[in-house]
C-alpha cells in the first residue's frame, strides 16, 4: 500500500499516540471529534486534517480505522446515521481496532462488502508508551490480500500477528485479556496479602519482577492499573459473553470479576 489517506476515529490514549505516528512517518489522516476534541486540536499542528464526521472522514480516505470505546460506540461510528459506512464513494478498507464482540466484526463485514468494503479487525496490545514507540501486538483477522494490502500501515504501530479470518483478531485479544486481566486479579490479591502482613506493596512488586511470579503485567504495574480498573471489567465481561456463547467454562474469569477492582489497588 502506497501512502495513502488514512481515516482515524478515536483519539484516546492510544489513538492518538497512534495518529501521531502515522503523522511523523508520511501519512496523511483525517479524523473527526468523538468525544472531546483536545487531542484533534493537539496533532492539528503536526498535520490532522479535521472533519465534521464519521461519515466525512469515510469520504475523504481510503482507509479508516476505528479505536473507539466498545461495541456501542463501534456501532455509532460504522453503521451509525453519519457513521462510516453511510456513503463511501471513495473507502475501500475498515480496520475495526476497539475491543469489542468479534460477532460485531462479522456483522460489519457483511454490510461493508455490499459496498465493496472490505474489513480488518486488528485488536492492539500494548500500552500507550508502546503505541507512541510502535512496537504494539496488533491481533489481525481477515483476508490474507486485504492484510498485505494494508501491512505497511499497521506495521507503522508494531508486530502483526495474523489470527485467520475477520472476528479471530478479536478472539484473540480477548483471550490474551482474560490471562492479562486474570494476572491482575491474582496481583491484588498477592498485594493484599503482603499489605497485611506489614511489607509495602512496591517492595513485594519489585520482589515479583525478579522472581517466578514475574510478568508483562508485574512489570508495568504502575502503567496499566489505572486504565485497567474500568476498561478491564469491561474486556472481561465480554471476554466471558464470547465464552459462553460458544459453552466455554471460565470459572476464573467469573471470581475474578468478583473483585471489587475501583476500590483495589
Amino acid at each position: 500500500m502506497a501512502k495513502s489517506r488514512v481515516g482515524f476515529i478515536g483519539l484516546g490514549s492510544m489513538g492518538k499516540p497512534m495518529v501521531k505516528r502515522l503523522l511523523t512517518h508520511g501519512w496523511d489522516v483525517v479524523s473527526c471529534a468523538h468525544t472531546r476534541r483536545q487531542a484533534l486540536e493537539e496533532l492539528q499542528p503536526l498535520g490532522l486534517i479535521e472533519a465534521p464526521s464519521p461519515q466525512a472522514v469515510a469520504a475523504q480516505t481510503d482507509v479508516v480505522i476505528t479505536m473507539v470505546r466498545d461495541t456501542q460506540e463501534s456501532h455509532t461510528v460504522i453503521l451509525g446515521a453519519q457513521g462510516v459506512l453511510q456513503g463511501t464513494p471513495r473507502l475501500t478498507t475498515l480496520i475495526i481496532m476497539s475491543t469489542i464482540d468479534p460477532t460485531f466484526c462479522h456483522r460489519v463485514a457483511a454490510h461493508a462488502s455490499r459496498q465493496g468494503v472490505a474489513v480488518l479487525d486488528a485488536a492492539v496490545s500494548g500500552l500507550p508508551v508502546r503505541a507512541a514507540q510502535g512496537t504494539l501486538a496488533l491481533m489481525v483477522g481477515g483476508e490474507t490480500v486485504v492484510l498485505e494490502q494494508c501491512r505497511p500501515l499497521l506495521e507503522t504501530f508494531g508486530q502483526i500477528c495474523a489470527c485467520g479470518t475477520v472476528g479471530m483478531g478479536m478472539v484473540a485479544k480477548l483471550a490474551n485479556n482474560a490471562v492479562a486481566l486474570g494476572t491482575v486479579a491474582l496481583l491484588l490479591e498477592a498485594r493484599a496479602l503482603a499489605r497485611a502482613y506489614g511489607m509495602p506493596e512496591g517492595q513485594v512488586m519489585e520482589i515479583f519482577k525478579q522472581a517466578s511470579a514475574n510478568s508483562f503485567v508485574v512489570q508495568h504495574w504502575e502503567a496499566i492499573w489505572e486504565p485497567l480498573r474500568e476498561l478491564g471489567l469491561k474486556d472481561l465481561r465480554m471476554g466471558l459473553e464470547v465464552a459462553q456463547h460458544r459453552g466455554v467454562r471460565m470459572p476464573l474469569i467469573e471470581a475474578a470479576l468478583q473483585h471489587d477492582w475501583r476500590s483495589s489497588s
